[in-house]
């Protein structure tokens, strides 16, 4: 994912927080905010110790996490954090694409196609 779609500073992912959506999975929760320049979106990814105690798992649900995101049109202007939940640890690719699809379009960010 490049650089300008990517979320990365504290700042950014607290803002989400603050003045975001919020839609929530049994395998992820997403929180989104309209982005201040309106033509991009921008995305972040949390997966944390409570997902999994090994990088190596956290790094696959990040890794399934963005390519579900890369594979699935979404609608231009909103900074969007996905945050995953213990159960996503043992999902498959499938279930995380499930489970990323249905979080988006109860948000409403599902671009039409």
């Amino acid at each position: 994912m490049q650089r300008h779609l990517r979320l990365r500073t504290r700042s950014e992912f607290q803002a989400v927080q603050r003045a975001g959506i919020t839609r929530a999975h049994p395998l992820v929760v997403l929180r989104a905010a309209p982005s201040n320049d309106g033509q991009s979106t921008r995305f972040g990814f949390v997966v944390g110790r409570h997902v999994a105690k090994q990088a190596v798992v956290r790094n696959r649900v990040r890794r399934r996490m963005r390519e579900v995101v890369r594979l699935v049109p979404v609608q231009p202007g909103w900074d969007i954090v996905l945050i995953a939940h213990r159960e996503a640890a043992t999902a498959d690719f499938q279930a995380i694409r499930q489970a990323v699809v249905d979080v988006l379009r109860r948000a409403r960010l599902l671009a039409e196609t």
